[in-house]
């Protein structure tokens, strides 16, 4: 009876060991897969955090470029204000100029503009009831300009490099001939043709370096150097803006440039 007891006993505690050994490699496996799968966790958490910056970097260099085009597009909207309000001023005066000569000024309903003799209170050897000579040398110059000008906000480059080319083969001592230049660039850039666009901007520094539109030029062809790959020149060219127009609406745009490509 005896000898059957110690023999339980015995068999009881060899299959405690044998238990005890198959839960420790049971629970070190499990350690195993656990560190494996943290480390699995460890890496997607990267990953993801990685593609978050990435994403929001994205999102602003995507703010800043829409922040600037609508800078650009304001300027371009007061470029035709002032345009616009120019034509009003010479109209006005040659109204006047008529106006002392004799002449009625009225404009139709379709914007046409008639010159008629004013009605004469006694009759007057001297004032002639012929219309005038059109006096249009300076009309002429505007109208061509502004044909060109509304070509290219139509979006038909290639015809609108052709008549800012020919407005200035007029006309290239007139007023708006820096800005015929500066459009001509930007036809080119509008086109993807950056190269010839830093050339046309450059023409804009070297032939009408008081002109307004210096800052613009040197923006777009910061701009057109950046689209070539070309960020260090693009970053003397922001740099420049910013030393040499440091109030100018392109000066700002110049520094929230640099700073995405710091």
């Amino acid at each position: 009876m005896k000898t059957g007891m110690v023999r339980v006993g015995v068999i009881i505690f060899v299959l405690s060991l044998l238990v005890g050994c198959a839960t420790t490699k049971d629970v070190e496996h499990l350690q195993g897969q656990i560190g494996d799968l943290q480390q699995k966790v460890d890496i997607l958490r990267g990953r993801v955090t990685s593609e978050m910056q990435q994403n929001w970097v994205n999102f602003e260099t995507s703010q800043g470029e829409l922040r600037q085009d609508i800078k650009i597009l304001r300027a371009n909207i007061e470029e035709d204000r002032q345009f616009l309000n120019k034509i009003a001023n010479d109209l006005d005066a040659l109204k006047k100029t008529y106006e002392a000569k004799g002449y009625a000024v009225t404009r139709g309903k379709e914007g046409d503009v008639a010159v008629t003799p004013l009605p004469a209170t006694t009759p007057s050897p001297s004032v002639s009831t012929a219309i005038p000579p059109k006096e249009e040398p300076k009309d002429d110059m505007e109208g061509v300009y502004q044909k060109a000008f509304g070509t290219f906000k139509k979006g038909e480059y290639p015809n609108a490099l052709k008549q800012f080319e020919a407005f200035l083969l007029a006309y290239p001592q007139s007023e708006y001939a820096d800005n015929a230049q500066y459009w001509i660039g930007e036809c080119y850039y509008q086109q993807g043709d950056y190269e010839k666009a830093i050339v046309e901007y450059e023409k804009v520094m070297k032939k009408y370096p008081k002109g307004d539109k210096v800052p613009s030029a040197l923006l777009k062809q910061g701009f057109a150097f950046l689209d070539l790959g070309d960020r260090a020149d693009a970053k003397l060219i922001f740099n420049k803006i910013m030393k040499d127009y440091p109030q100018s609406p392109q000066a700002e745009i110049a520094g929230k440039k640099l700073k995405t490509l710091n």
